[in-house]
Protein backbone atom coordinates (compact mmCIF):
# COMPACT_ATOMS: atom_id res chain seq x y z
CA UNK A 1 0.00 0.00 0.00
CA UNK A 2 2.58 2.43 0.29
CA UNK A 3 5.42 3.10 1.80
CA UNK A 4 5.43 6.51 3.49
CA UNK A 5 8.29 7.97 2.02
CA UNK A 6 9.15 8.37 -1.06
CA UNK A 7 9.62 5.74 -3.73
CA UNK A 8 8.38 4.67 -6.73
CA UNK A 9 5.16 2.11 -8.33
CA UNK A 10 6.29 1.79 -12.12
CA UNK A 11 2.98 0.40 -13.79
CA UNK A 12 3.54 -3.33 -13.77
CA UNK A 13 3.04 -2.75 -9.65
CA UNK A 14 5.78 -5.17 -9.31
CA UNK A 15 7.43 -2.94 -7.37
CA UNK A 16 5.72 -2.03 -3.32
CA UNK A 17 6.30 1.34 -2.76
CA UNK A 18 3.57 4.36 -3.87
CA UNK A 19 5.44 7.61 -4.66
CA UNK A 20 5.99 8.36 -8.45
CA UNK A 21 9.61 8.13 -10.10
CA UNK A 22 10.75 11.47 -11.12
CA UNK A 23 10.16 11.60 -14.49
CA UNK A 24 9.15 14.37 -17.66
CA UNK A 25 5.37 15.68 -17.57
CA UNK A 26 3.09 13.68 -19.85
CA UNK A 27 -0.47 14.73 -19.40
CA UNK A 28 -2.53 11.92 -21.36
CA UNK A 29 -5.94 11.45 -21.83
CA UNK A 30 -5.92 8.06 -19.97
CA UNK A 31 -8.54 4.88 -21.04
CA UNK A 32 -6.40 1.98 -20.29
CA UNK A 33 -4.00 1.22 -17.55
CA UNK A 34 -1.07 1.39 -19.92
CA UNK A 35 -2.31 4.55 -21.30
CA UNK A 36 -1.26 6.59 -17.95
CA UNK A 37 2.78 7.54 -17.37
CA UNK A 38 2.68 6.90 -13.21
CA UNK A 39 0.55 4.87 -11.60
CA UNK A 40 0.82 6.15 -7.43
CA UNK A 41 -1.38 3.88 -6.27
CA UNK A 42 -4.79 1.71 -6.25
CA UNK A 43 -7.82 2.38 -3.72
CA UNK A 44 -10.90 0.49 -3.55
CA UNK A 45 -14.15 2.32 -2.48
CA UNK A 46 -16.93 0.70 -1.15
CA UNK A 47 -16.95 -1.74 -4.45
CA UNK A 48 -15.23 0.11 -6.97
CA UNK A 49 -11.52 0.54 -8.01
CA UNK A 50 -9.94 3.97 -8.21
CA UNK A 51 -6.39 4.22 -9.87
CA UNK A 52 -4.02 7.74 -8.43
CA UNK A 53 -2.01 8.62 -11.39
CA UNK A 54 0.29 11.90 -12.58
CA UNK A 55 -2.86 12.37 -14.34
CA UNK A 56 -5.82 12.68 -12.12
CA UNK A 57 -7.80 10.14 -10.38
CA UNK A 58 -9.42 7.52 -12.24
CA UNK A 59 -12.06 4.94 -11.41
CA UNK A 60 -10.81 1.43 -13.56
CA UNK A 61 -13.81 -0.70 -14.73
CA UNK A 62 -11.35 -3.29 -16.29
CA UNK A 63 -8.15 -2.88 -18.06
CA UNK A 64 -9.23 -1.18 -20.75
CA UNK A 65 -11.57 0.84 -19.10
CA UNK A 66 -10.29 3.79 -17.33
CA UNK A 67 -12.93 7.11 -16.58
CA UNK A 68 -11.21 10.18 -15.10
CA UNK A 69 -13.11 11.05 -12.10
CA UNK A 70 -14.32 15.01 -12.37
CA UNK A 71 -12.16 17.23 -14.45
CA UNK A 72 -9.19 18.43 -12.16
CA UNK A 73 -6.41 16.24 -13.05
CA UNK A 74 -4.87 16.37 -9.97
CA UNK A 75 -1.36 14.69 -9.84
CA UNK A 76 -2.78 12.75 -6.88
CA UNK A 77 -0.05 11.26 -4.56
CA UNK A 78 -1.97 10.52 -1.67
CA UNK A 79 -5.65 9.45 -0.62
CA UNK A 80 -8.02 8.56 1.43
CA UNK A 81 -11.95 7.98 2.76
CA UNK A 82 -13.39 9.08 5.95
CA UNK A 83 -17.14 7.75 5.42
CA UNK A 84 -18.31 9.75 2.30
CA UNK A 85 -15.80 12.00 2.24
CA UNK A 86 -12.72 11.60 -0.18
CA UNK A 87 -9.12 13.21 0.82
CA UNK A 88 -6.28 13.74 -1.23
CA UNK A 89 -3.43 15.47 -1.31
CA UNK A 90 -0.80 16.29 -4.45
CA UNK A 91 0.15 18.58 -7.25
CA UNK A 92 -2.54 20.94 -9.21
CA UNK A 93 -2.55 19.88 -12.95
CA UNK A 94 -0.92 21.68 -15.59
CA UNK A 95 -2.35 25.48 -16.00
CA UNK A 96 -4.43 24.54 -12.81
CA UNK A 97 -4.66 27.84 -10.73
CA UNK A 98 -4.60 25.43 -7.64
CA UNK A 99 -2.02 26.56 -5.58
CA UNK A 100 1.83 23.56 -5.33
CA UNK A 101 1.03 21.61 -3.46
CA UNK A 102 -2.09 21.63 -2.90
CA UNK A 103 -1.90 20.17 0.74
CA UNK A 104 -5.12 18.39 2.01
CA UNK A 105 -8.55 19.02 -0.07
CA UNK A 106 -11.64 16.93 -0.07
CA UNK A 107 -14.63 16.05 -1.81
CA UNK A 108 -17.70 15.40 -0.63
CA UNK A 109 -19.65 14.25 -4.49
CA UNK A 110 -17.07 11.26 -5.00
CA UNK A 111 -14.33 13.45 -6.62
CA UNK A 112 -16.34 15.80 -8.98
CA UNK A 113 -15.59 18.77 -6.94
CA UNK A 114 -12.56 19.67 -4.33
CA UNK A 115 -12.19 21.81 -1.72
CA UNK A 116 -9.17 22.81 0.53
CA UNK A 117 -9.04 21.42 3.93
CA UNK A 118 -5.60 22.69 5.26
CA UNK A 119 -1.82 22.70 4.70
CA UNK A 120 -2.55 24.79 1.29
CA UNK A 121 1.07 25.15 -0.35
CA UNK A 122 3.08 23.68 2.44
CA UNK A 123 2.49 19.78 2.32
CA UNK A 124 3.12 17.37 0.27
CA UNK A 125 1.25 14.36 1.37
CA UNK A 126 2.86 10.92 -0.59
CA UNK A 127 0.88 9.06 1.91
CA UNK A 128 -2.61 9.37 3.60
CA UNK A 129 -4.48 6.70 5.74
CA UNK A 130 -7.54 7.49 8.26
CA UNK A 131 -10.62 5.89 9.85
CA UNK A 132 -13.72 7.98 11.33
CA UNK A 133 -11.61 11.52 11.82
CA UNK A 134 -8.29 10.22 12.11
CA UNK A 135 -5.77 10.65 9.78
CA UNK A 136 -2.31 10.07 9.59
CA UNK A 137 -0.29 11.86 6.54
CA UNK A 138 3.47 11.89 5.46
CA UNK A 139 4.69 14.88 4.25
CA UNK A 140 7.01 14.58 1.20
CA UNK A 141 8.44 17.69 2.31
CA UNK A 142 9.30 17.73 5.51
CA UNK A 143 9.79 13.53 5.79
CA UNK A 144 7.67 13.69 8.73
CA UNK A 145 4.37 11.83 10.06
CA UNK A 146 1.45 13.95 10.80
CA UNK A 147 -1.13 12.86 12.87
CA UNK A 148 -5.30 14.70 13.08
CA UNK A 149 -8.21 13.79 14.88
CA UNK A 150 -10.43 16.52 13.57
CA UNK A 151 -10.64 14.44 9.95
CA UNK A 152 -7.28 17.02 8.62
CA UNK A 153 -8.55 20.84 9.96
CA UNK A 154 -5.53 20.45 12.36
CA UNK A 155 -2.38 18.64 12.83
CA UNK A 156 0.71 17.92 14.53
CA UNK A 157 3.60 16.53 14.31
CA UNK A 158 4.76 12.61 15.24
CA UNK A 159 8.89 13.02 14.01
CA UNK A 160 10.64 11.89 11.00
CA UNK A 161 8.18 9.35 10.02
CA UNK A 162 9.64 5.83 10.12
CA UNK A 163 6.79 3.56 9.15
CA UNK A 164 6.37 1.90 6.13
CA UNK A 165 2.38 1.61 6.29
CA UNK A 166 -0.38 2.66 8.89
CA UNK A 167 -3.73 0.86 9.44
CA UNK A 168 -6.01 3.09 11.42
CA UNK A 169 -9.10 1.51 13.96
CA UNK A 170 -12.51 1.93 12.62
CA UNK A 171 -14.00 1.98 15.53
CA UNK A 172 -11.28 3.42 18.44
CA UNK A 173 -10.11 7.16 18.21
CA UNK A 174 -6.31 7.29 18.68
CA UNK A 175 -5.82 3.63 17.86
CA UNK A 176 -3.67 2.31 15.09
CA UNK A 177 -1.00 -0.23 13.85
CA UNK A 178 2.02 1.00 11.94
CA UNK A 179 4.39 -1.19 10.17
CA UNK A 180 7.79 -0.69 10.61
CA UNK A 181 10.65 -3.02 9.53
CA UNK A 182 7.95 -5.99 8.84
CA UNK A 183 7.30 -5.88 12.78
CA UNK A 184 3.61 -4.06 13.74
CA UNK A 185 3.51 -1.83 16.40
CA UNK A 186 0.22 -1.01 18.07
CA UNK A 187 -0.82 2.51 19.70
CA UNK A 188 -3.51 3.74 21.39
CA UNK A 189 -2.62 6.74 21.71
CA UNK A 190 -1.82 8.26 18.52
CA UNK A 191 1.80 6.98 18.67
CA UNK A 192 2.79 8.57 22.07
CA UNK A 193 3.52 5.36 22.75
CA UNK A 194 3.45 2.26 21.28
CA UNK A 195 3.71 -1.72 21.94
CA UNK A 196 4.75 -4.70 19.76
CA UNK A 197 2.52 -7.35 18.46
CA UNK A 198 4.69 -10.05 18.78
CA UNK A 199 4.45 -12.80 15.21
CA UNK A 200 6.55 -14.86 13.40
CA UNK A 201 5.33 -13.32 10.32
CA UNK A 202 6.87 -10.49 8.36
CA UNK A 203 4.71 -8.39 7.22
CA UNK A 204 4.68 -5.84 3.93
CA UNK A 205 1.07 -4.03 4.53
CA UNK A 206 -1.67 -3.66 6.66
CA UNK A 207 -5.59 -2.97 6.57
CA UNK A 208 -7.83 -2.47 9.15
CA UNK A 209 -11.67 -2.78 8.68
CA UNK A 210 -14.58 -3.55 11.04
CA UNK A 211 -14.64 -6.99 10.03
CA UNK A 212 -10.70 -7.44 11.09
CA UNK A 213 -7.14 -6.95 10.19
CA UNK A 214 -5.67 -8.17 7.02
CA UNK A 215 -2.16 -8.29 6.01
CA UNK A 216 0.22 -9.42 3.75
CA UNK A 217 3.04 -11.39 3.85
CA UNK A 218 5.47 -13.30 1.74
CA UNK A 219 2.98 -14.94 -1.02
CA UNK A 220 -0.24 -14.93 1.38
CA UNK A 221 -2.65 -13.03 2.75
CA UNK A 222 -4.17 -13.22 6.45
CA UNK A 223 -6.51 -11.93 8.48
CA UNK A 224 -6.99 -11.35 12.18
CA UNK A 225 -9.60 -10.51 14.66
CA UNK A 226 -8.02 -10.12 18.00
CA UNK A 227 -5.29 -7.38 17.45
CA UNK A 228 -2.67 -9.09 15.42
CA UNK A 229 -2.24 -11.59 18.44
CA UNK A 230 -3.17 -14.65 15.77
CA UNK A 231 -3.81 -14.70 11.97
CA UNK A 232 -5.69 -16.67 9.54
CA UNK A 233 -4.16 -17.66 6.08
CA UNK A 234 -6.84 -16.48 3.87
CA UNK A 235 -5.03 -16.69 0.39
CA UNK A 236 -1.92 -17.30 -1.57
CA UNK A 237 -0.64 -15.88 -4.94
CA UNK A 238 1.69 -17.48 -7.08
CA UNK A 239 4.00 -14.57 -5.99
CA UNK A 240 4.75 -11.55 -3.58
CA UNK A 241 1.42 -8.96 -4.03
CA UNK A 242 2.29 -5.47 -4.34
CA UNK A 243 -0.54 -3.63 -2.78
CA UNK A 244 -3.51 -4.26 -0.86
CA UNK A 245 -6.33 -1.92 -0.43
CA UNK A 246 -9.58 -3.44 1.80
CA UNK A 247 -13.02 -1.72 1.86
CA UNK A 248 -15.73 -3.19 3.93
CA UNK A 249 -17.72 -4.44 0.61
CA UNK A 250 -14.19 -5.48 -1.62
CA UNK A 251 -10.51 -5.98 -1.26
CA UNK A 252 -7.58 -6.04 -4.33
CA UNK A 253 -4.72 -7.28 -4.17
CA UNK A 254 -1.80 -6.90 -7.03
CA UNK A 255 0.38 -9.48 -8.01
CA UNK A 256 2.99 -8.57 -10.64
CA UNK A 257 0.81 -6.45 -13.66
CA UNK A 258 -2.81 -8.73 -12.37
CA UNK A 259 -5.31 -7.08 -10.40
CA UNK A 260 -7.07 -9.40 -8.10
CA UNK A 261 -11.01 -8.74 -6.62
CA UNK A 262 -12.43 -10.31 -3.38
CA UNK A 263 -15.56 -10.08 -2.11
CA UNK A 264 -15.42 -12.45 0.64
CA UNK A 265 -12.73 -11.21 2.93
CA UNK A 266 -10.01 -12.25 0.58
CA UNK A 267 -11.16 -16.03 0.91
CA UNK A 268 -11.50 -16.43 -2.87
CA UNK A 269 -10.45 -14.09 -5.41
CA UNK A 270 -11.17 -13.14 -9.14
CA UNK A 271 -8.77 -11.51 -11.58
CA UNK A 272 -9.64 -8.02 -12.89
CA UNK A 273 -10.19 -8.29 -17.16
Amino acid sequence: MKKLVAKALKVSFSIFALVVLVAPVNIARAQTLDSVSHIHHIKVIENRVFVLTHEGLYELVSRNDMKLVGKEKIDVMGFTTLGKTWLASGHPAQGSKMPNPIGLVKSIDGGLNWKAISLVGEVDFHFLEGARTDLYGADSQSGDLLYSADSGKTWRSLGANTFSDIAVSPEMPAMAIALKDSELLLTENAFKASSKIKSSLKFTQIEWKKSGLYALSGNSLYKSTNFGNTWTKQSTFRAAPGILSVSDQMMLVTVGSDIYTSKNSGRKFQILS
